[in-house]
C-alpha cells in the first residue's frame, strides 16, 4: 500500500523536495515582486508627468513672450520630473490671451526587461491660456 515516499498513508518530504519547490517558486515570486514595483513606478511617473504638464503650462502662461514662456515651461517640467523627463514641448502663441500647450513625455526609472509594457513612456498634454494680470487698484470705502 505504501508508494514512493509514503509511510502509513503520510507523504514524507525530504529536505531535497523542499529545496526543489523553493527553487521553482522563487522565479515566480521574483517576477511578481518586480511586476508590482513596475506598476507602482509607472503610476508614480504618470502622476509626476501630470504635475509637470500643469507646472509647465502655468509657468509658460505667465508671460506673453513666446521664447521666455517656452524656457520657463520647460524648466518647470524639468524641475518636477528630473531624470524621468524624456521630452517637453511648449507651444506658445506669444500674445496675451494666447494659447499655451505643454506636452510632457516621461519614462519610468525602473525598467524590467521581462515586462516591457511597464517601461513604456508616459505622455501628458496640458492646454491653458495666457491671462493678463490686473495690476490696478482702487480705494475701498470704510
Amino acid at each position: 500500500m505504501g508508494g514512493f515516499g509514503c509511510r502509513n498513508g503520510r507523504i514524507r518530504r525530504g529536505r531535497g523536495d523542499a529545496l526543489v519547490e523553493l527553487a521553482l517558486a522563487l522565479p515566480v515570486l521574483a517576477l511578481m515582486f518586480w511586476g508590482v514595483l513596475g506598476l507602482m513606478e509607472r503610476g508614480r511617473t504618470a502622476n509626476l508627468a501630470t504635475w509637470a504638464a500643469y507646472a509647465c503650462a502655468a509657468q509658460a502662461s505667465q508671460t506673453p513672450d513666446s521664447g521666455q514662456g517656452q524656457a520657463q515651461g520647460a524648466a518647470a517640467a524639468r524641475a518636477v520630473l528630473g531624470r524621468r523627463l524624456v521630452d517637453v514641448t511648449v507651444q506658445h502663441d506669444g500674445r496675451w490671451g494666447g494659447r499655451v500647450v505643454c506636452t510632457v513625455i516621461a519614462r519610468p526609472i525602473l525598467f524590467i526587461p521581462s515586462l516591457p509594457a511597464l517601461g513604456m513612456d508616459v505622455r501628458v498634454r496640458q492646454e491653458t491660456y495666457v491671462e493678463r494680470w490686473k495690476s490696478d487698484w482702487r480705494e475701498l470705502s470704510p
